[in-house]
């Protein structure tokens, strides 16, 4: 599912396994997830921009850090923050067990046309990026963070808020950069509607939506495993938690429920 820049970003570099379907639509390359999966814009949200409600499009989002943190995992409540290429790179690594490629961390990957000059990782980076898959494999549990989501009008038969956008399309790929690296959603079906009862939440998210005010969210999930061969991690959702323009809290859905 896929910012002007050098943002935490997931762009869209290649097809995603929805691969020919979702080509009518154009690969897109942009910055923290650059997703290629494209659907079109529903009736509510069709004035939107292109990429408004995939993860990482916007400038808001904090610059991307390349920056090794001394080998220090960054955690919120327990849970590992995904947010950067590098760290993605590291989760794939940890989870596939492949021979670290040290350059491959810490090189840049970008879409000019001159690639830059591969960095060579010194004995003390080494050491920083072996902690840090250590960590990752002791971090299953991993959070990413996404902005810019628009929702759908209230579907009153489902009780729910449809997420009609790239960010739980089953088999779609998310990226950091134009890197080969990449992870997925391994079920996000039961993801695709947000369930709300509330009287007063509905009426606050309906005020929004007419007014085509985005949100937030917050993503959950716990890292199941890693593809060695397509440098991809696999993530089961556990949890999403919809928060508005100032991080109140919305809408919280677990899996299962």
């Amino acid at each position: 599912m896929r910012e002007t820049q050098k943002s935490w970003t997931a762009r869209a570099r290649k097809p995603s396994r929805l691969a020919a379907a979702l080509l009518v639509c154009g690969a897109v390359a942009l910055p923290w997830l650059g997703e290629l999966a494209v659907s079109a814009p529903s009736e509510t949200n069709q004035n939107m921009p292109g990429l408004a409600d995939t993860p990482g499009i916007k400038p808001s989002l904090p610059v991307m850090d390349r920056a090794l943190n001394g080998g220090t995992l960054k955690t919120e409540q327990g849970l590992a923050v995904l947010d950067s290429d590098v760290l993605l790179k590291l989760y794939v690594y940890a989870y596939s067990g492949q021979p670290v490629d040290y350059s491959a961390v810490l090189t840049e990957n970008t879409e000019n046309i001159d690639p830059p000059k591969p960095v060579q990782a010194s004995a003390t980076q080494k050491q920083e990026i072996d902690r840090l898959i250590q960590a990752a494999k002791a971090h299953p549990d991993v959070l990413i963070k996404v902005s810019d989501i628009a929702l759908d009008a209230y579907d009153k038969a489902d009780q729910a808020y449809p997420i009609d956008n790239r960010l739980f399309i089953k088999g779609a790929d998310y990226y950091f950069d134009n890197s080969p690296f990449h992870y997925f959603y391994a079920s996000p079906g039961s993801f695709r509607k947000l369930h709300c009862t509330n009287a007063q939440t509905i009426a606050t998210l309906d005020s929004a939506i007419v007014n085509y005010e985005h949100f937030s969210m917050d993503i959950v999930g716990h890292v199941s495993g890693s593809v060695a061969k397509d440098k991809a991690l696999s993530i089961d959702l556990r949890k999403i938690t919809l928060k508005d323009t100032v991080g109140g809290v919305l809408i919280t859905q677990a899996s299962g429920s």
